[in-house]
């Protein structure tokens, strides 16, 4: 691999003045587009915009986000992440470095992985959290265009997330999917329930209570506020993307009241 290899960087900091959460760093070349930073309640949300049709073999994308004390950053791609085919073998890389101090809080939320056929990627993110730091990472891939009958078809994914807490490992996971090596079994439930997914927390409390299927969506997840993880499949991404964002947002409610889901639960039953 040349060094010509096209690079992409994005660099954000948030800090908080005057009372809310501001960038006060933000760098970036294309295909990274972040927006103007919008204030949601007690959030700050950059939306990442696509200035590129997506991920070719040989790019080269590097995040970084540092989230400073009692800062609350949101970080959300508007549209899916597609990852072009590389009929040479030749892998397309993205790293993420995440860092929030202590009582600030980051939401890590990529678009939809949609691997077309023969595609290659190798994904890192790597969060480095504070003691009383909190953090949501959202991950969602899909079998490819189905649609276009590329179910599966992509070569070879190798998704890897690492969290730190006070500088000891939290979480250490490694997916690494190769169909054509190592094909997953038929079955009616995978057929209907071909999008999967989930998301990783750590500073907020969850039960299983707070946790709801549907016909579309179906969610698993278990810790508590030093990490749960909520796992789920779907019909569809956008199902599965709107139920995990929605306990989200419920989890978040509550972590602002100070009520913890269990706590929550116990009071509904009596």
């Amino acid at each position: 691999m040349s060094g010509a290899a096209p690079l992409g960087n994005l660099r954000l900091r948030a800090a908080v003045s005057q009372g809310r959460t501001v960038l006060t760093e933000v760098y970036r070349t294309a295909p990274f587009h972040p927006a103007p930073a919008l204030q949601r309640g007690h959030q700050t949300v950059v939306a990442l915009q696509e200035v590129s049709p997506g991920i070719f073999p040989g790019d080269r994308l590097e995040a970084s986000v540092t989230v400073d004390p009692g800062a609350c950053l949101v970080v959300e791609a508007q549209g899916a992440a597609r990852v072009y085919p590389s009929p040479h073998g030749e892998d397309a890389e993205s790293g993420t470095e995440l860092a929030v101090a202590a009582g600030g809080s980051l939401w890590w939320i990529p678009g939809v992985l949609i691997p077309y056929r023969d595609a290659r990627l190798v994904s890192r993110v790597h969060a480095h959290l504070e003691t009383g730091a909190s953090i949501a990472l959202l991950d969602i891939l899909t079998p490819g265009r189905v649609a276009m009958g590329e179910r599966d078809a992509y070569s070879r994914l190798d998704l890897r997330t690492r969290m730190d807490g006070a500088g000891r490992p939290v979480l250490i996971e490694r997916a690494l999917l190769e169909p054509e090596k190592r094909p997953s079994g038929p079955g009616s439930d995978r057929d209907a329930f071909r999008c999967s997914g989930a998301l990783t927390l750590v500073g907020y409390d969850i039960a299983y209570d707070a946790i709801q299927d549907s016909d579309d969506v179906w969610l698993g997840g278990d810790g508590g506020p030093d990490l749960a993880v909520v796992r789920g499949v779907a019909r569809s991404a956008a199902f599965l993307r709107r139920a995990l964002l929605t306990l989200l947002e419920r989890l978040e409610a509550d972590r602002m009241t100070g009520v913890s889901r269990g706590t929550a639960a116990a009071e509904r039953r009596l």
